[in-house]
C-alpha cells in the first residue's frame, strides 16, 4: 500500500502493517542541506518500506533516496548536478545491546520515542552523501598563471647549481693538509 509521507511515523505499527511510503519533497524543506549546497530547487524522491526482518528477528525498514544536488566544484569554482542514488537498510530497536552481531550493511536505530521523523532520517542520509570537497569530474582545472616565472626559477637554480660544481673548492687545500 502506498502513502504519502507523513511528518510523523509510529514505526513499529509502520512494521506490522507493512506499510510503504512513497513520495516527492522539495530540498528547501531540510534546512541543514541549504547550508551545504548551491541552491534548493530539486526534489528528493522518496520511498520508505517497513517490515519485519525475519533473519534479524528486528523490525526494519528499507529508505531508497534519488535526488541532484547542486554543488560548487572546489576544483572549478562552478556549479554542478552532484547524483545522490542512496538505499539504506535499517533495524529499529529499543536497545543497541540487541544488535551486537548486525552484519556491516545494516544500519541501526535506537528507538526513543513513539513516534520518528521521516524528514530527519532523509536530511541525515542526504548530509552523509555530499563530500567533504565536491568535484565535477568534468571540469578541468584551472591554470597556474605563474607557471612560465616558476619554470624559469627552477632552471636559474639549476644553472647556480652546475656554476658551483665548476668552481674549485677553496678547501680543498685544507683537505690535503688534513689528509697528511
Amino acid at each position: 500500500m502506498l502513502d504519502k509521507l507523513p511528518e510523523w511515523i509510529d514505526p513499529i505499527s509502520s512494521v506490522n502493517h507493512n506499510k510503504r511510503f512513497t513520495d516527492r519533497v522539495n530540498q528547501s524543506r531540510f534546512t541543514r542541506l541549504n547550508e551545504v549546497v548551491e541552491s534548493t530547487d530539486g526534489e528528493v524522491a522518496v520511498q520508505l518500506d517497513f517490515f519485519f526482518d525475519k533473519a534479524l528477528k528486528l523490525p526494519a525498514f528499507v529508505m531508497q533516496i534519488d535526488t541532484s544536488l547542486k554543488l560548487q566544484c572546489q576544483r572549478s569554482l562552478n556549479v554542478f548536478d552532484y547524483p545522490v542514488h542512496s538505499e539504506i537498510k535499517g533495524v529499529l530497536a529499543e536497545s543497541l545491546a540487541l544488535t551486537e552481531d548486525m552484519p556491516a550493511d545494516v544500519e541501526v536505530y535506537q528507538l526513543s520515542e513513539e513516534k520518528i521523523s521521516p524528514y530527519e532520517w532523509i536530511e541525515e542520509e542526504l548530509l552523509l552523501s555530499v563530500p567533504l570537497a565536491p568535484v565535477d569530474e568534468q571540469s578541468a582545472a584551472p591554470e597556474f598563471s605563474g607557471s612560465a616565472e616558476l619554470d624559469e626559477n627552477v632552471n636559474d637554480k639549476a644553472d647556480a647549481a652546475e656554476e658551483q660544481a665548476e668552481r674549485p673548492n677553496p678547501f680543498a687545500v685544507l683537505q690535503g693538509l688534513k689528509k697528511n
